[in-house]
């Protein structure tokens, strides 16, 4: 329980820290109606319909599912109900096209946690481990 704790910690941390990218940061601090939503994700679909491998665009649509998903889940944001496979993909698709990406990873995680895919959430889990190099013995 106390690795969830801390996985949704870096999650809120991972998430408000811009990603170097070219598109702008959803912004996860305001409910969006459903037409404000499709509004605010507009920018990043199209910027993935220009270009399919922009790991930016596809991480910051991912953010913006996952509020979405998880204001749904808390009876805020009906629309978005249906969003967890989305959430998936974008978030997916942002590590394929940049394996190191922290941000994606923890937002990845987090939404393995709220979704209560345990064996992705720990398969995920490992892999941010992983990218934790030790640091050199003096």
């Amino acid at each position: 329980m106390g690795v969830r704790i801390v996985a949704a910690v870096l999650t809120v941390l991972a998430v408000a820290v811009p990603v170097a990218a070219a598109a702008a940061p959803f912004n996860t601090s305001q409910f969006y109606t459903q037409t404000e939503f499709e509004r605010a994700i507009k920018p990043y679909t199209d910027a993935i319909a220009r270009n399919p491998n922009d790991a930016d665009a596809h991480y910051w649509l991912g953010v913006a599912y996952l509020h979405a998903y998880r204001l749904a889940r808390m009876g805020l944001a009906p629309y978005a109900s249906g969003f967890a496979p989305r959430v998936e993909a974008s978030l997916t698709r942002a590590l394929q096209l940049r394996p190191g990406m922290l941000g994606a990873l923890v937002a990845l995680l987090e939404f393995y946690s709220i979704s209560g895919n345990d064996v992705k959430w720990a398969a995920t889990l490992d892999r941010l481990i992983a990218l934790n190099q030790p640091l050199p013995l003096k």
